[in-house]
């Protein structure tokens, strides 16, 4: 296919219509513009990006690229391929979506904030996807981490009812709960870990190819990794330069950012760790495992270790996260740990198909999840901003009964709960599997793994929606549907759930194209475990509604009371983290203030002080000293010269005519000696300068 300049200059303009709303809220906030027309300015933004987001992929691939700093050939570049188009579409549809539903849900209080930071999150999250320049990449994605922590922050007044975690509780001494603006706080340290790490792998590409380039580096990649080989950096090279990844897509241990992100508003919620942000990670690999894996296949294995550790850490992730989610009582912490967990099935895809020689599978797993997951897992936490909202209360165990009074809420939650439990013929069946079979690249025990998941994930799913709608209410309920602005997008979503499901057999050769796999074909047992894994999850809702276990009072035995508290306090992890690192960094810098302290007093009192008395003592001498000087030694001294000069005035012509001759015998003699030193140093110099001949 023949590359123009129209998909990358359409592209463009799906960038620059979010900026220029970010820009316009401002001007609007300033002028003192009424909260409703900011919030439709930031949905008209919005809207525009999605419509030319649609346009670039309709269009076909295309790239656009403005000479940014020609001396160390940095481009202002654009590039719309499949990937990067069907990445561009999902941000700029869901983000649509989720601004329409956000008018109604934000209201007045902080309006301007939210769709400033809003309008400029979904600008960042598009350049990032279509950038082709390393520099322009860097640039949206540290955009998105500027939002993400203004808009987890947004309640900066801290108010109770968007704390993360229960009040007072507290493991190996440390808080377990957690206020907006240390939230926000949080994702900021941890994401800046990764990406710094990811700046120094940046470094190290133009390094070796003198370019930033995207493309350069994927056409160069067997080049790049070849020159890093002979230094014996190759391994060290892809440690950082995916770390920066690992850390906003939430591998362990950066899983911590995302599950105390939830004090945002819910619409921040589904918009930048669930829909978009955080798979920014996912998109990183996607876009340069394929290139990295073939330069490796010719290093005899070099570095693909690297890769494979990675595979196993979001394996890891995957089954602590959702095992994490087995236990929490809050609803939206229910559905962070649920998108920590499907975030890695992706990277394992990704990494682990990558490992075995067959990227292309990693790539269509990774892809078609990352698209499916953004689609279910966007609903249900629109719904569950609808039903906190309508409740106040973010705990699952204070609901219940929902279904009669919030039936369309919960029809678009069941629906896309089924699909997040990978039932068939939901979305998440097919993609799930696709991502199942590439993790099963790496061997039988990262099949168990994921399987083991899939069993997990659909049981906590169920057991959500049956503490929501299913159970008996805790309290009298007054609650009931929203507007028509906030239902509408997520009962849209969680229909498509299904919709893609059912269309997904015409859809998978466009998530095929893009990653490079023509002829995907799903292995009939996988699919078979995959779905038993899903149906084994989902039947455990009956040990909900025949009570043969316990489950609501499991915390009060000792030995599964231990595991529960182990499981709720997520694996320690956090208490441990804090013990190790940030108490003892903590105290080490109070230490450092109180030394500076007292070397400030040290320095400005004690030793001022003692200054003071030696100068004083010094100056008392000095003074003695000068003034001997002054009014003795000096008088004398020009007396004395005084009196010589008057003896040389004698009043003898002759005499003065004897020092004239003496003077001007001298001046002669002194004037020959340095003209005849002068002409000895410039004399090289002459020659070499003068022609010959």
């Amino acid at each position: 296919m023949a590359v123009t300049e129209t998909a990358g200059l359409v592209a463009l303009a799906a960038v620059v219509s979010s900026y220029i709303a970010a820009l316009l809220v401002i001007l609007e906030a300033v002028a003192g513009t009424g909260w409703r027309k900011i919030a439709w300015t930031g949905v008209a933004g919005t809207a525009a990006s999605a419509l030319f987001s649609w346009l670039a992929l309709l269009q076909g691939e295309g790239r656009i690229s403005y000479t940014w700093v020609p001396g160390i050939d940095v481009e202002l570049a654009l590039h719309v391929d499949m990937l990067s188009g069907i990445v561009g579409v999902v941000v700029a549809t869901l983000s649509l979506l989720i601004a329409l539903y956000s008018v109604e849900y934000i209201g007045e209080w902080g309006a301007a904030r939210y769709w400033l930071f809003y309008s400029f999150f979904v600008a960042s999250m598009l350049l990032l996807v279509y950038a082709d320049d390393l520099v322009v990449i860097f640039i949206g994605w540290e955009g998105t981490g500027l939002a993400s922590w203004a808009l987890i922050g947004f309640y900066y007044d801290d108010r109770k009812e968007a704390w993360v975690g229960d009040p007072g509780r507290k493991r190996l001494g440390v808080p377990m709960w957690f206020t907006p603006t240390h939230s926000g706080l949080r994702a900021l340290s941890f994401t800046r870990v990764g990406d710094m790490a990811m700046l120094i792998g940046v470094g190290l590409v133009f390094a070796v190819l003198g370019s930033t380039s995207i493309s350069a580096a994927e056409e160069y990649s067997v080049r790049l990794l070849s020159e890093l080989n002979m230094k014996g950096l190759v391994a060290a090279w892809i440690a950082f330069f995916y770390l920066g990844a690992l850390a906003k897509s939430a591998q362990f241990p950066f899983h911590e950012w995302l599950v105390t992100a939830m004090t945002g508003p819910t619409s921040v919620s589904a918009l930048i760790h669930a829909a978009t942000m955080v798979k920014a990670g996912v998109y990183f690999a996607l876009r340069f495992t394929p290139a990295i894996a073939a330069g490796l296949a010719l290093l005899h294995g070099t570095g693909l270790g690297v890769l494979e550790t990675m595979a196993w850490i979001a394996l890891l992730t995957a089954f602590a996260t959702a095992s994490m989610a087995l236990v929490a009582r809050e609803l939206k912490l229910i559905l962070a740990f649920s998108t920590a967990s499907q975030l890695s099935y992706m990277m394992a895809a990704v990494f682990a198909a990558a490992v075995s020689g067959d990227p292309a599978l990693g790539s269509l797993g990774g892809l078609a999840h990352l698209a499916s997951h953004a689609v279910f897992k966007a609903a249900l936490f629109l719904a569950a901003g609808a039903i906190i909202h309508e409740l106040h209360t973010r705990y699952i165990t204070d609901m219940g009964g929902l279904r009669r009074y919030m039936p369309y809420t919960f029809a678009a939650m069941l629906l896309a709960g089924l699909s997040l439990a990978a039932l068939p013929p939901f979305s998440g069946w097919w993609t799930k599997d696709l991502a199942v079979q590439a993790i099963a690249r790496l061997g039988g025990r990262a099949s168990l793994a994921a399987l083991a998941t899939a069993v997990i994930t659909s049981f906590y799913t169920m057991r959500m929606i049956y503490y929501v709608f299913i159970a008996s209410p805790q309290r009298e309920l007054h609650a009931k549907e929203p507007g028509a602005l906030m239902l509408t997008p997520y009962l849209v979503l969680g229909i498509a759930s299904l919709g893609l499901g059912i269309a997904w057999p015409w859809l998978e050769h466009f998530f095929a194209e893009a990653a490079g796999l023509y002829h995907p074909e799903l292995e009939e047992h996988l699919v078979i475990y995959g779905t038993l894994a899903a149906i084994l999850g989902v039947s455990g809702l009956a040990l909900y509604f025949t009570r043969l276990l316990p489950l609501h009072r499991v915390e009060e035995k000792p030995l599964l009371g231990t595991l529960h508290g182990f499981l709720y306090d997520r694996w320690l992890i956090n208490p441990l983290m804090y013990r190790l690192i940030v108490y003892p960094s903590a105290g080490l810098s109070h230490a450092l203030v109180r030394l500076e302290a007292w070397l400030d007093t040290a320095v400005h009192q004690g030793l001022a002080g003692l200054g003071a008395r030696a100068v004083e003592l010094l100056s008392r001498r000095t003074e003695t000293r000068m003034d001997e000087l002054a009014h003795v030694a000096l008088p004398r001294s020009i007396a004395v010269m005084s009196a010589w000069v008057r003896r040389a005035q004698s009043g003898d012509v002759r005499l003065y005519l004897a020092y004239f001759m003496v003077g001007m015998v001298l001046a002669a003699t002194i004037s020959t000696v340095v003209i005849f030193f002068i002409a000895r140093l410039v004399a090289p110099v002459v020659e070499t300068i003068s022609p010959p001949g």
